[in-house]
């Protein structure tokens, strides 16, 4: 077995994992809202933040990758636009295919990078999030303000979105930590430390306990649209930046992960609160995140042989 397909079983066996508890009943289907929520504002952040303020920066060249998934994401987002014309979708149901393919599950990726890369693909992905996070659900929000169904463009509420936003508060406050010299030890540290921990099994259980079968009936042209941007076209954009920007080695691997991440679940809460097409995009994740188990070992085995050295 290979080391990366070793890296990834782990990681889809606690999603399978999560599937089961809430297929089986033994953790109630009503639950995991919850639990997920206490991921996204508690555990999470408190990760971030551990990893960030007592990461070591000096042996750390995360210029040309953070650069890279930027773009990354902004031509992903500018292709999808270019394509509108050719899409046969309703505005609310473009909205869901837009978000499948200019999105990314960061957690997930986070999780694949701890074990794939150790610390150094930790921080790397956790400073990617603060700097990405602000431009994905810029363009998300923006989309389903023209596209989503009786949505209206507003712009305090895509501020707030952004500013509030537990993982990029919990990036910044560990940056700001790490600047100072701050929690480097002691209680503190070592309490975020151990909540942090508990993160990311839970993120991957959250994932698993959200995926939706049923939606994958549905509307099947649409979804393959979908799938092929997120886990054929995203790929090869992410790497053409990442060698047109000079990321290199293990960071240019790194980038093309994220470029192959399967589409986020936030992206269905969005569709529900700004006349998205909720069901289309339930189907996304869930086709995504399936198939993304035989696409990210093929775009990473890719990725690290012709990664430029």
């Amino acid at each position: 077995m290979s080391p990366l397909l070793a890296s990834l079983l782990p990681v889809f066996g606690v999603i399978a994992l999560g599937w089961a508890l809430r297929r089986s009943g033994l953790v109630k289907a009503d639950a995991w809202p919850g639990i997920t929520r206490l991921t996204y504002v508690g555990l999470s952040p408190a990760l971030l933040f551990s990893v960030i303020s007592t990461a070591d920066f000096d042996g750390i060249t995360v210029g040309p990758a953070i650069l890279a998934v930027a773009a990354g994401f902004l031509g992903m987002g500018a292709l999808i636009l270019a394509l509108r014309p050719l899409i046969p979708a309703s505005g609310p149901s473009f909205t869901s295919i837009f978000q499948a393919g200019a999105r990314w599950n960061g957690l997930l990726i986070l999780a694949l990078a701890v074990i794939a890369w150790g610390t150094e693909g930790e921080v790397l992905v956790s400073l990617i999030m603060v700097v990405t996070i602000p431009i994905v659900n810029i363009m998300a929000v923006t989309v389903l303000s023209v596209w989503g169904e009786g949505a209206k463009p507003d712009l305090r509420s895509v501020a707030l979105r952004i500013v509030t936003n537990p993982l990029i508060l919990g990036c910044l406050a560990g940056a700001a930590a790490n600047a100072l010299g701050l929690f480097q030890s002691g209680a503190v540290a070592d309490i975020l430390a151990l909540i942090g921990r508990a993160a990311l099994p839970l993120i991957l259980l959250s994932v698993g306990a959200g995926l939706d079968f049923a939606a994958l009936k549905e509307r099947p042209h649409l979804l393959a649209i979908s799938v092929v941007l997120k886990l054929a076209i995203a790929p090869v954009m992410f790497g053409l930046m990442a060698w047109m920007l000079g990321a290199t080695g293990d960071a240019f691997a790194l980038v093309v992960l994220v470029g192959a991440s399967p589409s986020a679940a936030s992206a269905y809460v969005l569709a529900q609160q700004m006349g998205g097409d909720s069901r289309l995009t339930a189907g996304d994740v869930t086709a995504t995140t399936l198939l993304s188990l035989l696409t990210i070992p093929l775009a990473m085995e890719i990725a690290t042989r012709i990664a430029p050295v």
